[in-house]
């Protein structure tokens, strides 16, 4: 039996080691049923709305178009600010620069040349949802968020069935992500019968932010998505689909403990003569044409790895972590991180002064690793991909399994060994290593990137900056 239609639901900030037989049964047996990915990685940077365009799209940020949850783009008046969470401020963005808001195609857009449909759900930001399909109106799908002005039409007559909004900022956000699931379960399947359902669920990732990985309001959001995907499988159950049904439940990305904090924009103003920055969680992106821009970077004593768009100053080109395109900015770098654990789980950084606990954003293999599970008429039952993969690969596996069009090119690849009938060893892959040294506040320093690779397809898994 072959796949027909597919169901992808991405945890927000789900970290791999968040996932048990305890806290979330339901993903558990999933991936005892289909397939567990080892060693899954999200794009850097390890945000929220970088990573959105990388699964819908299956292209690292600066090919998808959209680098960061907050970019500057060049105008006649000086730089301006975009927060791709807001779809008005994606829609200005298009219209700036004259380019669409993703610059290559989505998996919905394959979808729809090939006759099928496409509805996506989404619980969190706006513009998390609108980058997994924004070409949704042409296309006459829908999508079934708050704060999207393009729909506002049908979401009234979503709330006219199902009610008002519930409170979206609760922690856990229970009534608000209990909703859309209902509406998935009442009136997506049923009544629409998608070929791909999208689900952005929010949680845990809303709720680890201001209370952490290990408080008792995250363990409850975490078994609230996970009660909402039992919910979605047996409403696939019920209407007799889910034996056609390919089943993905990914993160956009990880999640480190806070145990630091910067102003990363007052200090670089301080040293430089122009320039501005827009702070990406773990991330800071700098825009400025001062030479000495690296300088003044390396000498704040929380910064890791740096990128810019030529390698200058002993740095690494955006290119080599796929940052590179018309959006970028000139100048990326990283906050430290450690592997220091907090109430017994792995992995801090620096943050911003702000009231989050837990954060993202950063080169940190806690913040680059994340969930991936896959379960299917195609896929293996029983197995462990010991094979590196990310959310690049989703993609292109499921235009694959869908049998639509390739579109656009991608950077990710079909997951082929995780795939039924496939009777070899899995594809061998190797870690490579890109070394940079450098003197700065004194010191010899070693800045370093490493990538897990299969085939020409590379993942990176974890960078930073170390003393010689």
């Amino acid at each position: 039996m072959a796949t027909e239609r597919a169901c992808l639901m991405v945890w927000d900030g789900l970290r791999p080691d968040q996932v048990s037989p305890e806290s979330t049964p339901n993903l558990w047996q999933l991936a005892q049923q289909g397939v567990w990915f080892e060693r899954s990685y999200a794009v850097y940077p390890t945000l929220t709305r970088a990573n959105s365009p990388a699964i819908s799209t299956g292209c690292r940020p600066g090919r998808a178009g959209v680098p960061g949850n907050t970019f500057l783009l060049p105008s006649d008046s000086g730089l301006v600010r975009y927060s791709t969470g807001d779809a008005a401020s994606l829609q200005r963005l298009a219209e700036a620069d004259g380019r669409p808001i993703l610059l290559v195609d989505t998996l919905a857009d394959r979808v729809h040349r090939a006759g099928g449909s496409t509805v996506v759900i989404g619980s969190g930001s706006p513009g998390s949802a609108w980058l997994q399909h924004p070409r949704a109106v042409e296309a006459g799908d829908p999508v079934i968020a708050d704060g999207l002005p393009a729909v506002a039409g049908f979401m009234d007559a979503v709330r006219k069935r199902f009610g008002p909004l519930p409170r979206k900022h609760a922690l856990p956000a229970t009534g608000w992500t209990t909703y859309f699931t209902r509406i998935i379960t009442e009136f997506v399947l049923p009544e629409l019968a998608p070929t791909l359902l999208v689900f952005w669920h929010t949680d845990p990732d809303h709720t680890s932010h201001f209370r952490g990985h290990a408080a008792p309001e995250t363990r409850r959001a975490l078994r609230d998505a996970d009660d909402h995907l039992g919910a979605i499988l047996d409403a696939y159950d019920q209407l007799g689909l889910r034996e056609t049904t390919a089943v993905i439940v990914t993160s956009d990305h990880g999640g480190s403990t806070i145990s630091r904090r910067a102003r990363p924009a007052r200090d670089l103003q301080a040293l430089l003569t122009d320039g501005a920055a827009a702070e990406n969680g773990g991330s800071v992106f700098v825009y400025s044409s001062d030479p000495a821009v690296v300088d003044a970077i390396r000498r704040l004593d929380y910064v890791g790895p740096v990128f810019t768009r030529d390698g200058r100053d002993q740095t690494f080109p955006l290119s080599l972590v796929g940052l590179d395109g018309p959006r970028a900015p000139d100048v990326v770098f990283s906050f430290a991180w450690s592997d220091q654990a907090v109430d017994g789980i792995a992995g801090t950084t620096v943050g911003t002064p702000s009231k989050l606990v837990v954060d993202h954003g950063s080169i940190s293999p806690y913040d680059l690793r994340n969930t991936l599970v896959a379960c299917g008429p195609d896929f293996r039952t029983g197995w462990r991909d010991p094979v590196p993969v990310g959310n690049i690969d989703i993609c292109p596996t499921l235009a694959h399994l869908l049998r639509v069009d390739s579109g656009t090119q991608v950077h990710g690849r079909l997951l082929s060994e995780a795939l039924r009938g496939w009777t070899d060893e899995p594809p061998p892959w190797q870690t490579i290593e890109e070394v940079r040294t450098f003197t700065a506040r004194r010191r010899d320093w070693l800045q370093r990137v490493w990538f897990e690779q299969v085939g020409a397809t590379a993942y990176l898994a974890g960078g930073m900056v170390e003393p010689t």
